[in-house]
């Protein structure tokens, strides 16, 4: 089923196109109701869901969003809801024999039956929701069945470095199902060989691994193999956990270095980021991954290619993407936008950059960017350090070796190259002003309406001669004409005693009488010599941008060698004695460098974007002739040549540098624009243009189409606006720099689709012009140790950022908007009880949802409502303060103490308790409960400032525990007849000491007496008030003797007052209450925790109650309600898991007393005013 989202907003037609928890139920047309619907007269047949239908599926989408397009183009903008519907009902589509549905949908359906039947949709009714619904179903056609191919490497949690090591050794250990052939390990050519060789593939295109790979792991063979690993690693079963450890157990056989040497850059020892590919095509570094898996025995031949594209699908799928340009190089600034822009996506849609294309990407780029700031925040950082460290910015070393100050230099330095280039390529785009259209454009506002007579030659000028007295005498011609309105404009005569005159009454002589300056001479000259200077600077960007693109000994010639230029010279021979004209130069400038003893020479072409080693021998003085044509080369002396002249010193280390910011390369640039001499006057004339006047008076120059196909800026922009790198409606292309630009209409589009999240793009058409071009504003260093691979997460990016993003992640999801934590109860109604919690990794906690199976917790992944992996070992689910153990006081003592030393400081405290920020504080995590927030204040010193806003934050992860854990009672026992009141001691405590280890003994003993003299409400009530407003003094009194009771009744054999106890299991006390005929009240114990349950019978009614202090008070008024609850509570249900109760032959037990108002004799009168409190 897809899922549907719509709102108030008109273009908010959008598909959310991801699996649902619950079982999909088809949609009923507007017009129907249950009852109309006939029931089917035969079953459906059951859906195929093996990868092969799940692929042929995305197939078929896919083909139904070209469809949609095609058909939205011929309905056109404006087609009315009928003809939509109309067109739906008759257009076929064929179906992919292998899908899912096909048994049922035959060879072909329409449109309208397959959106509605198969897809359960409604039917989109307008062209923009033809071309919201095409765009969805492209987009979800484009994720792979199987994300990104790690398998469970790729899991929210993949396995740690002892499950990876553990799944390599029984792959490499796998043998035939009949066991007479080759172990794994004994195959040369690896898992890949062993199933190619097992289970030999039909013909499959070998340019196509992924379709390899598919077919290979679709193979009986394969799905036994994943089967035998998943259960050896005792893994508990979903649909997709056989393939999920078999494409794991791939990987790790090809990549054993990630387990023990993780690196974002390097992948079974190739390093992406190695100096041979920078400058280079992404095709070159995934063809030198092929070859290494195959030249290290990895793999075989054959199978290299598959290899590599299974490795780079989880790792590197900014490689796999399709279509990249030639000009998008390893670490060029187009590839710092591609790499965020792919890491954003990958990591919103797992596994869909490989059927991407770079404009698709870079359309994609902002949304995904909006997604997850911290998932952006960190492919920027990582993208930048591998521009910087390629273009000698930084220097190579690990990321969280990276300072702040070297990151804020990386940044400032890319954003103010990246505006170089913005500006450059705009310059550089930049029509040449023509004054015959200044002309034009200021007529067309001057005389509206009088277009067509522009050009027509029906004016003609002269000037009023005067004696001295000042009377007209006669007029002289100004120009000899008859001239246009144009020609008017364009020359702009002074005055004064102009006097305009034409045979044609549709001519305005009287207003350009009234008026005869036109502005124009002057504006063009303006506007001409700024281009000029424009396209002056932003060629020697470009230049500058060429060099700084090669790699190794060749930059190395231009950053430090002896420079010597040269241009070719040519020139015709006449008939005549005069008659030799001489030829433009040519467009290309040569270069000979000497470095080091060794000359290299160089042609440096604009137009081609290509600076090429040339034979020795090009860039030197010589001439010939062909027939009358004769060629010379002869050196060029630009300004600053001299310079250049001496070799340059190279760093002592080695290492890159900044070439784009080199004097030297700077001067070779300026070199360049002088070379192209953009200072021609012949550019200027074909720009003034050519009056009547001017052929009148000869001055006009014949300026040949060749002659200005000399300027590079032109023939180069013609080059690159004949490409086209879009798709469908979108018409993109690619600037002189490979960054992806769009013309006003494109990028209107595609703010109208992508709403707010584009609205950069519709500020106007310099705006628009970029797409997908990343924003750089301040980067985090990593620190520590960075982005550890946690408990040896197989690679850098999948290490602490990682676990704690997807635990945030999973727990919002299963919050849900509201707080209401539906997802959960629906989660545990389907696979068992679920409830947040954290587990450990390494040293470090992280927040996550887990499913109780089997007596164990496996991790659960809302994204697909899969549970997955093997048993969680360290599973805490969020629970409780804790009765005192022996040994402890009531009260956190070294943590009251740091918090006392603050809050002396009571300026600074409060500073941080109201403006500070969290994220400053050394340590600090989202991921970390409220208990390792203390850690954090007893391990490391804490300023004032700092631990007031350390308070804050634990105090904020309290009440959300809180709130938690009260819905997870609610959870538990929600049915007809049942209240539940919501008052949790951790709230409390969170907002009157947070260095109290709770109070449930307290707690559970005041309420069984107030519950008996019917003040239970009343106790709530105060606890509510007291803990808002603690200054209070009835409440601090309150607060005070609630502590006194605590230190009282707080050992576990005080919790029960001198009363004899017992173990009883859950089973004994739900009976106990169920077979009581009169009031009764127990007291009921785990290793660490206090609370009580019983039954009030009173003036005939009965009622049964259960207080865990935690979580709150629960009311049943039926007593099937009460024993089907508390068997949920003391049980099965989610409160039970929290709960360290005691265990006899794997059943649950408590150790259980009866509470009686005499018990309270024991402990004085020290909670005699709580119950009588009035806050």
């Amino acid at each position: 089923m897809l899922n549907i989202t719509q709102s108030a907003s008109p273009h908010a037609f959008a598909v959310a196109l991801f699996p649902e928890p619950a079982a999909p139920q088809p949609l009923l047309r507007a017009e129907e109701s249950p009852a109309d619907s006939p029931p089917p007269t035969t079953p459906t047949p059951p859906r195929k869901a093996d990868l092969a239908a799940q692929l042929a599926d995305k197939e078929n989408l896919k083909s139904l969003g070209q469809t949609l397009n095609q058909l939205a183009t011929k309905l056109g903008n404006d087609a009315s809801p009928q003809a939509v519907l109309a067109a739906l009902a008759s257009t076929p589509m064929d179906i992919h024999s292998a899908s899912s549905y096909a048994e049922q949908a035959g060879a072909s359906v329409t449109l309208e039956t397959f959106i509605e039947t198969f897809l359960e949709l409604p039917l989109p009714s307008s062209h923009f929701h033809l071309s919201g619904l095409a765009r969805a179903v492209i987009n979800k056609s484009m994720e792979h069945p199987l994300g990104d191919l790690g398998g469970a490497l790729s899991w929210p949690v993949p396995l740690n470095a002892d499950e990876q090591q553990r799944l390599r050794a029984i792959t490499l250990n796998h043998e035939h199902a009949l066991g007479d052939k080759p172990l794994v390990m004994q195959t040369k050519g690896g898992v890949l060989e062993f199933l190619r060789y097992q289970q030999p593939l039909g013909a499959q295109p070998q340019d196509d691994p992924a379709k390899t790979l598919e077919a290979l792991i679709s193979t009986p063979q394969a799905q036994l193999m994943g089967q035998d690993l998943q259960q050896r690693m005792q893994g508990i079963a979903n649909d997709s956990s056989v393939t999920d450890y078999l494409l794991a157990g791939i990987a790790l056989q090809l990549d054993p270095e990630s387990i023990t040497a993780p690196h974002r850059n390097q992948i079974a020892g190739f390093d992406l980021a190695s100096d041979k590919h920078w400058g280079k095509p992404l095709s070159a570094v995934v063809d030198g991954l092929a070859q290494w898996l195959s030249d290290k025995g990895k793999t075989s031949p054959e199978m290299a290619k598959v290899g590599a594209h299974l490795l780079l699908a989880s790792r590197a799928p900014a490689f796999l993407i399709k279509d990249i340009p030639a000009s998008v190089t390893y670490g060029s600034p187009a590839w710092v936008n591609l790499a965020v822009a792919a890491a954003t996506i990958e990591a919103r849609t797992p596994g869909k950059l490989p059927n991407m294309t770079f404009a698709q990407v870079m359309l994609e780029a902002e949304s995904a960017s909006l997604a997850d700031p911290l998932v952006t925040e960190t492919a920027q950082r990582e993208a930048l350090i591998d521009w910087g460290v390629v273009h000698g910015v930084l220097g190579k070393k690990d990321d969280h070796l990276y300072t702040a100050d070297d990151l804020n230099t990386l940044v400032t330095t890319f954003n103010a190259r990246k505006a170089e280039m913005a500006v450059a390529a705009e310059a550089l785009e930049k029509d040449i002003p023509s004054r015959k259209e200044m002309a034009r454009a200021v007529c067309k506002e001057r005389f509206p309406g009088l277009e067509a007579l522009f050009e027509e030659k029906l004016i003609h000028v002269s000037r009023a001669e005067r004696n001295v007295h000042g009377h007209i005498t006669g007029y002289r011609t100004v120009e000899v004409g008859p001239h246009s309105l144009l020609d008017i404009a364009m020359m702009d005569l002074p005055g004064p005693d102009l006097v305009f005159t034409s045979k044609d009454k549709r001519i305005p002589v009287e207003k350009l009488i009234a008026n005869p300056r036109f502005g124009v001479p002057e504006a063009f000259e303006s506007e001409f010599k700024s281009v000029i200077e424009e396209k002056k600077q932003g060629t020697e960007t470009y230049i500058k941008h060429m060099i700084s693109q090669l790699t190794g000994e060749h930059l190395k010639n231009f950053e430090f060698g002896k420079i010597t230029f040269y241009q070719e010279h040519s020139k015709t021979l006449g008939l005549e004695l005069y008659g030799t004209t001489a030829n433009p130069i040519g467009e290309e400038l040569l270069v000979k460098i000497e470095r080091d003893g060794v000359e290299t020479e160089y042609r440096i072409n604009f137009n081609e974007g290509r600076i090429d080693e040339v034979p020795t021998g090009t860039a030197k003085l010589r001439s010939h002739r062909v027939a009358n044509r004769v060629y010379e080369i002869k050196e060029f002396k630009p300004a600053g040549a001299e310079a250049l002249k001496e070799q340059a010193q190279t760093p002592p280390d080695g290492s890159p540098t900044d070439a784009f910011a080199s004097p030297r390369v700077g001067l070779i640039a300026k070199a360049f624009v002088e070379h192209i001499n953009l200072d021609n006057n012949a550019i200027k004339q074909q720009a003034r243009g050519q009056t009547t006047a001017d052929n009148n008076q000869d001055r006009a120059e014949v300026v040949q189409e060749f002659l200005l196909d000399l300027v590079p800026f032109r023939s180069a922009i013609q080059n690159f606006r004949a490409g086209n790198i879009g798709e469908g409606i979108f018409d993109l292309g690619l600037d002189l720099f490979g960054f992806v630009t769009a013309g006003a209409a494109t990028a209107g589009k595609i703010a109208k689709i992508a709403g707010t999240a584009a609205s950069r793009v519709a500020k106007g058409l310099k705006a628009a012009r970029a797409i997908g071009m990343a924003t750089f504003s301040t980067l985090n260093p990593l620190g520590g140790l960075g982005d550890l691979a946690v408990g040896g997460a197989r690679q850098a990016g999948k290490g602490i950022q990682f676990l704690a993003n997807n635990g945030a992640k999973a727990i919002n999801t299963v919050r849900g908007a509201t707080g209401s934590y539906d997802v959960l109860k629906a989660v545990s109604k389907e696979h068992g009880t679920a409830l947040l919690g954290t587990y450990k990794s390494g040293n470090s906690s992280f927040d996550t949802v887990a499913v109780l199976k089997n007596d164990q917790w496996y991790h659960y992944n809302p994204a697909n409502n899969k549970v997955y992996g093997s048993p969680i070992k360290h599973f805490t689910p969020i629970g409780a303060p804790l009765l005192v153990r022996p040994g402890q006081g009531t009260h956190d003592a070294a943590f009251r103490a740091i918090l006392d030393r603050a809050q002396a400081s009571v300026a600074d405290y409060q500073r941080g308790l109201t403006q500070g920020a969290v994220h400053s504080i050394p340590g600090y995590s989202p991921h970390l409960d409220a208990e390792n927030l203390k850690q954090i204040a007893l391990q490391r010193h804490l300023t004032p400032e700092q631990m007031g806003t350390l308070t804050r934050e634990i105090k904020d992860r309290k009440i959300f525990e809180a709130q938690y854990i009260s819905k997870v009672l609610y959870n538990d026992v929600h049915a007809p007849g049942v209240r539940v009141t919501p008052v949790s001691q951790v709230d409390y405590l969170a907002h009157v000491d947070l260095t109290s280890r709770g109070e449930c003994a307290a707690l559970s003993n005041l309420m069984a007496l107030a519950i008996m003299t019917g003040k239970e409400d009343l106790l709530m009530q105060n606890l509510y008030r007291a803990a808002r407003n603690p200054t209070d003094s009835i409440a601090a009194e309150f607060i005070d003797e609630l502590e006194n009771f605590q230190r009282v009744v707080g050992q576990r054999s005080s919790f029960h007052m001198g009363k004899p106890f017992k173990q009883e299991s859950y089973q004994n006390i739900i009976d106990d209450l169920t077979n009581s005929t009169t009031s009764k009240t127990l007291r009921i114990a785990t290793k660490d925790h206090g609370m009580i349950a019983g039954i009030k019978v009173e003036a005939g009614k009965t009622e049964w109650f259960f207080y865990e202090p935690n979580s709150g008070m629960v009311k049943f008024t039926t007593l099937k309600s009460m024993q089907e609850g508390m068997e949920k509570a003391l049980n099965s249900g989610g409160i039970a898991q929290t709960l360290n109760s005691y265990s006899v032959n794997r059943v649950r037990h408590y150790e259980v007393s009866e509470f009686s108002a005499g018990d309270m004799s024991t402990v004085n009168s020290v909670y005699k005013g709580l119950l009588d409190a009035t806050l």
